[in-house]
């Protein structure tokens, strides 16, 4: 089981040590997802982005963790820029992340930005904080993820996912996405200020 070490900005949620990532991404008998899961995640990005005539030229990975989109990501934008970040003092010095939490980064602004099974491990606050500097990253498009409590109570492998984080409502998420992006199904989201069109059945607001 990973060592559970107390955090300074969540107290009671793991630090991100190198136990965290062995047991959640790496050993095949308790990790969360096989890797091919994270390469389906990166064409669908592809396709959809290619369907939106979005031109991704920059990729901004906020919570690289162990890099798990990263070759997925630079296989179907092989033209894109990739700038990890992660909060992780152990997977910054292991892959050559760029040290900084979601909502404290501050930095260029991407076409794609992706947070991926992040803010759960935040207080609401800096999520909410989180999802205001993810719009301001992000020129087009975003493809977020996240577990919520009705994932917690009707659909993950609890064997499989780390339960200390903060559970909030699905409608708690999209609420605060709302405000800044549209939500084009399957965690993708365009940014409200960009200029690319999408039919009216294609979003949900």
């Amino acid at each position: 089981m990973a060592k559970v070490v107390p955090n300074e900005r969540n107290p009671g949620i793991p630090e991100f040590d190198e136990a965290y990532y062995d047991r959640f991404y790496l050993k095949r008998a308790t990790r969360v997802a096989d890797p091919a899961y994270f390469t389906h995640i990166a064409r669908f990005i592809k396709a959809y982005c290619d369907l939106l005539e979005v031109e991704v030229h920059s990729v901004l990975d906020l919570g690289s963790g162990i890099g798990t989109l990263k070759n997925p990501l630079a296989e179907s934008f092989p033209q894109a820029s990739y700038t990890g970040v992660d909060i992780s003092p152990y997977a910054c010095a292991k892959y050559g992340w760029e040290q900084a939490a979601v909502d404290e980064y501050r930095g260029e602004a991407a076409d794609l930005v992706v947070c991926h099974d992040v803010l759960q491990y935040l207080r609401p606050g800096a999520a909410k904080a989180a999802i205001r500097n993810l719009a301001e990253h992000c020129n087009e498009v975003l493809y977020f993820g996240v577990l919520t409590r009705e994932d917690w109570e009707l659909n993950c492998d609890k064997a499989r996912t780390d339960s200390a984080v903060y559970l909030r409502d699905t409608s708690w998420y999209r609420s605060k996405l709302s405000r800044y992006f549209r939500n084009l199904g399957g965690g993708l989201y365009l940014n409200r200020a960009s200029e690319i069109a999408v039919y009216s059945l294609d979003h949900f607001d």
